[in-house]
């Protein structure tokens, strides 16, 4: 992977206006090559700015002249951009779903056909998840996300200036991100698309609860889709006045507001209240899992379908020094831990409740991520598609991810197609503790639900 060489560019969110002619819709043969060109190093914020700069194109409708009584006919440019001009709107969304965001920000500057379509579609994302980060403490300056392109392995600055107070992540919705309310002692969720710059509150729980752990269920195809209007959110446990909460209640997006749904042991309250970083995987089993650091790692699961409660024991529970749970490209549950100097390995969990190892990092790129620094400190962040391990945000990151269809042809039959690499930090950027996410960042308005 490539390593960053240059600063971080402050990524204006806002996609640009729409062309002010609403007769502006046929596009030349230039505007087009503009428009798909493979995106150089460039931030989202300047795309509006290069496109004002670029010089004057008429994209005036072209004319229909009789000739003998004849219809002239059209050469091969205007054949091409007559073609753009009047593709419908879901063949033309299919085709920015093969773009990057900064591909799709310049289309959307483009003309007024692709400004609606950019933000009235949201197809599947075929580009690799963004790592999108926020600060997990109070930060100098004015608040902001940060967001790596792995495409570019470049990094962008959002700001979140939008919502009045300092937001802490949870967890991603689709293509949106789950937070709570920072300046609250008591669980407050928002909602929030930092590329489109929008947010929802949700409702409040029906009891005040300090510290619960919280799941997310996203409905759909599967849990990578980039829709964030039908999902639901488990909240367990949590302290109330001086005594733990041992019930779990859900908030729904179809009936919409919250709901107790049952009892857990209130062991498990305790546990999930106190010793949990709260993330959660949501696996292909129907269960929502939960990591606890309570003198070993231990795993909590919910099953959501039977309303039940189970504890699996991590591999290598007593020799862990960090874990985390992850999402497995076949939907089952999966757990990153390391253990000692340079070492870390991916498990799976079988149906069976046993831990199969599917992946550790090599060796030498062990040394040199950790180093001579504490593994303890090692955050990690993954899902179907990569796993990213990092300490904050200034430093560099190791991911695992799956090869590229070329690299893959080239390997020979049952080697491993997924491969980690050292992706290199930036000195400018601040060394903070973070909490990160996956995701497919969207432009599109339509994916970001109307209420909550």
């Amino acid at each position: 992977m490539v390593i960053i060489d240059n600063p971080p560019h402050s990524l204006s969110t806002a996609p640009p206006p729409p062309p002010s002619s609403p007769s502006s819709t046929t596009l030349s043969q230039n505007v087009m090559s503009w428009v798909f060109q493979l995106p150089s190093c460039q931030s989202i914020s300047s795309l509006s700015s290069s496109h004002q700069s670029q010089p004057a194109i008429s994209l005036s409708l072209p004319q229909f002249q009789n000739k003998q009584g004849g219809e002239r006919q059209f050469n091969k440019q205007q054949q091409a951009a007559a073609m753009w001009e009047h593709l419908s709107l879901d063949l033309l969304a299919h085709v920015f779903s093969f773009l990057p965001p900064d591909s799709v920000a310049r289309a959307m500057a483009a003309c007024k056909h692709w400004f609606d379509c950019a933000r009235s579609r949201t197809p599947p994302s075929r580009q690799p998840p963004w790592l999108v980060a926020l600060p997990a403490r109070a930060a100098r300056g004015r608040p902001s996300c940060y967001a790596h392109d792995p495409a570019l392995n470049r990094w962008h600055v959002l700001p979140l200036d939008l919502f009045p107070c300092p937001l802490r992540l949870v967890a991603p919705v689709g293509s949106s991100l789950l937070c709570k309310v920072a300046a609250s002692s008591d669980l407050r969720l928002v909602l929030l698309n930092p590329f489109t710059r929008q947010f929802r509150n949700l409702p409040d729980l029906t009891m005040p609860r300090r510290n619960p752990a919280v799941g997310i269920v996203v409905r759909g195809v599967d849990a990578t889709s980039d829709s964030s209007s039908s999902f639901s959110v488990i909240v367990a446990g949590g302290a109330w006045g001086s005594c733990y909460e041992p019930t779990v209640e859900i908030y729904d997006t179809g009936p919409g507001g919250w709901s107790l749904v049952g009892p857990m042991p209130v062991e498990f309250a305790v546990r999930l209240t106190v010793w949990t970083p709260n993330e959660s995987v949501h696996a292909l089993d129907g269960a929502m899992y939960w990591m606890t650091s309570a003198r070993a790692y231990s795993v909590m699961g919910f099953d959501l379908g039977r309303r039940a409660w189970r504890e699996v024991k991590a591999p290598m529970a007593d020799r862990l020094e960090w874990a985390a749970l992850v999402r497995r490209p076949s939907g089952k549950l999966g757990l990153v831990g390391g253990y000692g100097d340079g070492q870390g390995t991916v498990w799976e969990l079988t149906e069976e409740d046993k831990w199969v190892a599917v992946g550790g990092v090599p060796a030498e790129l062990g040394r040199r991520f950790w180093g001579r620094s504490k593994s303890v400190a090692t955050r990690c962040v993954g899902g179907e598609e990569a796993v990213y391990l990092f300490r904050d945000l200034g430093s560099e990151m190791l991911v695992w991810r799956k090869s590229s269809p070329s690299q893959i042809k080239k390997k020979k039959e049952g080697e491993e197609t997924w491969e980690w690499r050292l992706v290199h930090g930036r000195c400018c950027m601040p060394n903070i503790p973070i909490k990160a996410a996956l995701l497919h960042p969207t432009l599109s308005r339509s994916s970001f639900p109307a209420s909550l």
